[in-house]
């Protein structure tokens, strides 16, 4: 039982001391977390240089002391747009000893953000604006330093009012598959981020068939996690994750320690 993608006040977006994420993962009978706070350079992000690291790494080392034994707890970093910011990025890795690190694509070509509702707007046709993401996406599998690739479809998270039902991911495999495979034979993993599911969507970011692309174009790294920026949230949905993960034929998934990755057997309930 883990939850590899959580959030603090260490993000911008996030007023959740990593204490009460702590005790938020235990009662959610969590084994192990990651703290993966928000790194982002694009200057017309609000989470642009937030990120205090020398203070995060001292209260990570005093929630590890206090939970000692009852929780492991990684040093994580998520990046966004590593394959944009190669030189800021690679400066804030060598610097502290991460144990895992998050790869994002919130701004498409640097411009557009996905976050906002204009964004399936703005090119006419929100399919459009979809298969723009999608296709960068090839460049952050090929050219980011990162570990796993975080929410996949991440924009399919804020554009239901335009689109509505009409959203299905097959129509861009053909975008997608290149991006898994480049993830797959670099050794780098995606992540089951179920957030939108406690949010009370159908599928979480990706749906299960883009897991089931993964494995088939090789992949073996899989982790999963809530995205959580509050504890209510926190550990949220691991176990659908994990059905979901075997459902696409993955038996194992991956934990990390300095950025090494090993497989541990899915639970088979």
């Amino acid at each position: 039982m883990i939850d590899y993608h959580i959030h603090t006040r260490f993000s911008q977006d996030s007023d959740a001391e990593m204490e009460a994420q702590c005790e938020a993962a235990l009662r959610m009978g969590l084994d192990e977390v990651a703290f993966t706070e928000h790194e982002d350079y694009n200057p017309g992000d609000p989470t642009s240089f937030f990120f205090r690291h020398a203070d995060y790494m001292l209260e990570l080392e005093r929630c590890r002391a206090r939970f000692a034994g009852r929780l492991k707890i990684l040093a994580g970093i998520e990046i966004s747009e590593p394959h944009r910011y190669p030189g800021e990025a690679g400066a804030v890795l060598a610097r502290h000893p991460w144990d895992f690190v998050l790869g994002s694509l919130h701004w498409v070509d640097g411009q557009h953000n996905t976050y906002l509702r204009e964004y399936f707007t703005k090119f006419g046709d929100w399919r459009a604006s979809f298969r723009m993401y999608f296709g960068e996406l090839l460049d952050l599998a090929r050219d980011g330093d990162f570990d796993v690739l975080s929410h996949l479809d991440y924009p399919s998270r804020y554009g239901h009012t335009i689109y509505g039902d009409a959203y299905d991911i097959a129509e861009y495999e053909d975008l997608l598959r290149p991006a898994l495979r480049m993830l797959a034979s670099r050794g780098k993993g995606i992540e089951i981020n179920t957030n939108p599911l406690w949010r009370n969507k159908t599928h979480p970011n990706p749906p299960g068939i883009v897991v089931r692309w993964f494995r088939e174009e090789g992949g073996t790294i899989l982790t999963v996690g809530s995205d959580s920026h509050r504890p209510a949230t926190t550990g949220a949905h691991i176990q659908t994750a994990l059905k979901l993960a075997r459902e696409a034929g993955f038996t194992q998934i991956a934990t990390f320690e300095r950025r090494v990755p090993r497989l541990v057997d899915i639970p088979s309930s």
